[in-house]
């Protein structure tokens, strides 16, 4: 087969589009990243948390006390809300309305005001400080977690004291509890159920001597237990984040020591391993996995977001983000993070659309569809040519890298179907996550991706 001129494109087709778009987003053969730097996104030092509560609402805050919010996917801004004495650390929303923002509390980062939580109403309108809270009020937030439509749970602080806060009626009341028994300081929390969930943090409020702590609650928080401390020292959880509900994972944040470790769990959290993150320092925050295999780890402000497909075993560079301290996903193929700007992964192709697409230029090539999508075993994509061509169809991750050849060669004009059986390959199956088929002809290129569940 004579050489192909490479065009990289990512085809991505939405219903509600009038024609398809092209975008340049996606990863390609040198592993470039699937994440966009929202071009619209607050510029900040760092924008501490993000949270969506469908793909077009969405919140961030930082540290400058601010609240921004996203009415259209992230395409556009507007600031709601600041209170410069704040440093906003996590937001959580119920819904469009009801929402909640953490606050550090008064002696970290320079904040002085007093009030761990404030919450809104009206989808970020308005806010107000949460005045009352049932036991002692906590000294800052780190964390929220929503558990369902009416609990939430969060924890703080980074240099401590430890608390934990629950409401579980939209936030009408909340409780409170001391944490400074069980922990030196609470960064992150997720639980499962109202009953049952994890908090993260440190065993000293001295840095250089603290280890990392995962602590387990099966009733509600008002008990714990420890799970797990780090074997060094020099270190803390930071972020955790539970792809499924048995693969789970922690990372682990150092000032300055190396080497640097993530944690682990493939049997919900009863028992966690210490994995290599990089022999050389990276200042890790952020956390954060659309599939049980694939997950990114950001933080450093010298060295960009690390990306991994193998549950951990191997990292690479994913090519964007500044000091992303937080990555939450939608579902495993629309995602945002934060950093110092706001970024979003999006790999979603609308189920049964029978939308086309045609490559500009001269090469005839009309991307049909691919079907089904999602998919848990066998999958079809259907292209047409306008005359005929050297073809080559192949699978490839979103490293960009190849995973299955499908077709190499030359067709007649007209459409053609190419079916691939995900577990049939030498008895090798193809985990679960997002993928994309690449249809390649003499003059051009396009990609369109598939979801793989199950």
């Amino acid at each position: 087969m004579k050489h192909l001129k490479k065009r990289r494109f990512r085809v991505r087709l939405f219903a509600s589009c009038a024609a398809a778009c092209l975008a340049l987003t996606a990863p390609n053969a040198t592993g470039q990243s699937a994440w966009v730097d929202l071009p619209d996104a607050p510029y900040t030092g760092r924008h501490n948390d993000v949270y969506f509560v469908n793909p077009d609402d969405g919140w961030v805050v930082n540290g400058d006390g601010e609240i921004w919010h996203t009415s259209d996917g992230g395409d556009s801004w507007a600031r709601q809300f600041q209170k410069a004495s704040a440093h906003f650390r996590t937001v959580a929303f119920l819904s469009a309305d009801r929402g909640f923002a953490g606050n550090v509390g008064d002696g970290e980062f320079g904040a002085t005001d007093r009030s761990a939580i404030y919450e809104t109403s009206d989808g970020g309108a308005s806010w107000q400080a949460v005045a009352t809270f049932h036991g002692r009020t906590p000294t800052g937030i780190c964390g929220m977690n929503v558990v369902n439509d009416s609990t939430v749970v969060a924890v703080g602080r980074v240099r401590g004291p430890a608390f934990f806060a629950k409401t579980t009626n939209n936030g009408v009341t909340w409780k409170s509890l001391s944490m400074s028994t069980y922990a030196a300081g609470l960064i992150d929390t997720h639980f499962f159920s109202p009953d049952s969930g994890f908090a993260v943090g440190l065993t000293s409020e001295d840095h250089e001597q603290s280890r990392g702590i995962i602590l387990f609650t099966e009733d509600g928080g008002d008990t714990w237990e420890q799970r797990f401390v780090s074997s060094r020292t020099g270190e803390w959880a930071w972020k955790i984040t539970f792809p499924t509900r048995n693969v789970g994972y922690v990372s682990l944040q150092r000032n300055s020591q190396t080497p640097i470790f993530f944690l682990k769990t493939t049997d919900g959290g009863e028992t966690w391993q210490e994995m290599l993150f990089s022999s050389s320092y990276y200042f890790v925050q952020g956390i954060g996995f659309a599939t049980e295999n694939l997950g990114w780890i950001g933080g450093n402000s010298s060295f960009p977001t690390f990306v991994t497909s193998d549950g951990g075993q191997t990292w690479s560079s994913a090519e964007f983000g500044v000091r992303v301290n937080r990555l939450r996903f939608l579902s495993d193929s629309l995602g945002y993070a934060a950093g110092r700007s706001v970024y979003k992964y999006d790999l979603r192709t609308p189920t049964g659309t029978e939308e086309t697409l045609t490559i500009p230029g001269d090469g005839g090539l009309q991307l049909d569809r691919v079907f089904p999508n999602p998919s848990r075993g066998s999958v079809t994509v259907r292209y047409t040519l306008a005359a005929p061509s050297e073809v080559r169809v192949d699978v490839v991750d979103v490293l960009g890298r190849r995973i299955r050849s499908l077709q190499s060669g030359r067709r007649a004009a007209g459409t053609h179907e190419v079916k691939w059986d995900r577990k049939s390959n030498n008895g090798s199956a193809v985990a679960s996550g997002v993928y994309l088929f690449s249809v390649e002809t003499a003059r051009s290129h396009a990609s369109v991706s598939v979801v793989l569940d199950g």
